[in-house]
């Protein structure tokens, strides 16, 4: 059986090819999904900000105002959607089952959060002199954190033969040296797609979707991984479950807004 299915997905990956040839989305040089030179020309996030209020903050937090409306702590947003080689990665990752492009995609996210943490260590030198800066606390035992990926419904995961959400996180957790997680947090609500529903009807579609079914997490801080981040209603709906299960901060990381 297993052989049968090997071959069936050895097929797929064939007609894949044949259909969606691997070529550069920006220059269309054949071989790979994103060329260096093309790469380069990515913008990535260098002004983080509240998700809620778009106010300017220090890594992507949540601000003063709009903090205790959330169970997720802030969200690393590494590039923009409306970027023409992002928004074609995404889309050819989720709906052309191109699952390979997604080591490209999370080269931006690494890259992101270097900077983030390059930022920290320079915020943490200078809350030492009595700045009134507060320091994220994922910031400050960073190699604790653990790697999860927003999960599919089981329904969703089998059409698409893969999670692209956790194809995107195993490089970024592997890159960090971090615990991954891609097991315990589950979908247990098949819910419609998010992507054409305003704000009120994103919350009220994702609601009680996610389950978590693991060991109590003892105030580890977790970095939630997805693609895209609209309203963040559906990290923030997993931050609820994560943080009933004993999380510290939960943040999202994506690799752009939509």
């Amino acid at each position: 059986m297993k052989s049968v299915k090997g071959g069936a997905r050895l097929l797929f990956n064939y007609i894949l090819d044949v259909v969606f040839p691997v070529e550069c989305l920006g220059c269309r040089k054949e071989g790979e999904w994103i060329c260096g030179e093309c790469a380069r020309t990515i913008p990535i996030n260098s002004s983080p900000y509240c998700l809620s209020c778009k106010r300017k903050t220090n890594h992507g937090e949540f601000c003063s105002n709009c903090k205790d409306d959330y169970n997720l702590d802030g969200v690393f947003i590494a590039s923009d959607y409306d970027n023409r080689i992002i928004k074609q990665g995404i889309k050819t990752l989720k709906y052309k089952f191109a699952h390979n492009i997604s080591g490209e995609l999370a080269k931006l996210l690494i890259l992101f959060l270097k900077e983030q943490i390059k930022r920290s260590q320079f915020s943490e030198w200078i809350t030492q002199a009595d700045s009134v800066e507060n320091l994220p606390n994922i910031f400050k035992n960073f190699s604790e954190a653990i790697i999860m990926s927003v999960p599919l419904h089981k329904k969703r995961l089998r059409w698409r033969g893969f999670n692209q959400a956790e194809k995107l996180a195993l490089p970024i957790a592997e890159n960090f040296n971090l615990e991954v997680n891609t097991e315990n947090l589950r979908r247990v609500k098949n819910t419609r797609a998010q992507a054409k529903l305003n704000e009120v009807e994103r919350r009220k579609n994702i609601k009680e979707s996610f389950a978590w079914q693991g060991k109590i997490l003892n105030g580890r801080n977790i970095i939630l991984i997805d693609d895209v981040a609209t309203t963040g209603s559906t990290m923030e709906e997993c931050a609820k479950v994560l943080k009933l299960a004993g999380a510290g901060e939960v943040w999202g990381a994506v690799v752009a807004k939509g």
